[in-house]
């Protein structure tokens, strides 16, 4: 009976040390921020000034096969001509995850808010609006260094509206105790054409440029 006691015991020891490393494992996600200087055009013509633009993310990821993994985005896009606030809500799956290639395929949804829009003279206000949209996220890391490539973004097209969000560019990851520190620079392209802008001169915004950002990765 004791030599039971003690065997179960011990059982109970090693499973109560592994509970944290499996954790580790089983969940995860990142946050970041990044600095975009943009450049805008307005219907592939009007010059709508260089602005720096903050952006933060952040992803939760899980165990549970069937159920997608989240993401949020949050973007406060300005610019001499067009402004507005964009969040991006993510559903996706893992479809590899290894040292050396990861892609993440799913569908978002997407609202722009507080929307103004001047074209040639025509100030105008639109109204939230909502646009569904693929996600996908590619990264190739470079072997025997701690870099890596990727590229990530949003395409959709409903309803009359029409929108591409997109980034690429490189990674350099810096190990920490129970995360990974990651200093990410890039080129980023938002190329829009919004049925709820209603403006005789068009509708078309278009904000180009380099980011530099930082991600915790954990």
């Amino acid at each position: 009976m004791k030599r039971n006691m003690l065997s179960a015991a011990a059982v109970a020891v090693a499973i109560a040390a592994a509970v944290p490393a499996q954790a580790d494992m089983l969940l995860g996600g990142t946050v970041g921020a990044d600095a975009w200087m943009s450049s805008a055009e307005i219907n592939d013509a009007v010059d709508g000034g260089d602005k720096t633009i903050p952006s933060f993310y952040a992803s939760f990821e899980h165990f549970i096969p069937l159920i997608p993994n989240a993401r949020i985005a949050y973007a406060n896009v300005e610019s001499d001509a067009v402004a507005f606030k964009q969040t991006d809500f993510t559903l996706y799956y893992e479809i590899l995850d290894n040292d050396l290639v990861a892609v993440d395929v799913g569908v978002s949804l997407i609202k722009f808010g507080d929307g103004e829009y001047n074209a040639q003279g025509h100030m105008q206000t639109f109204d939230d609006e909502w646009q569904p949209a693929i996600y996908g996220n590619a990264e190739v890391g470079i072997p025997m260094t701690p870099l890596a490539v990727f590229v990530e973004g949003n395409v959709g097209s409903f309803d009359d509206t029409s929108t591409l969000d997109a980034k690429a560019g490189m990674k350099f990851t810096i190990p920490l105790v129970a995360a990974n520190l990651n200093l990410r620079g890039g080129y980023r392209v938002m190329d829009y054409d919004f049925d709820a802008i209603h403006n005789p001169a068009g509708s078309k915004v278009k904000l180009d440029g380099f980011f530099a950002g930082v991600e915790v990765d954990f």
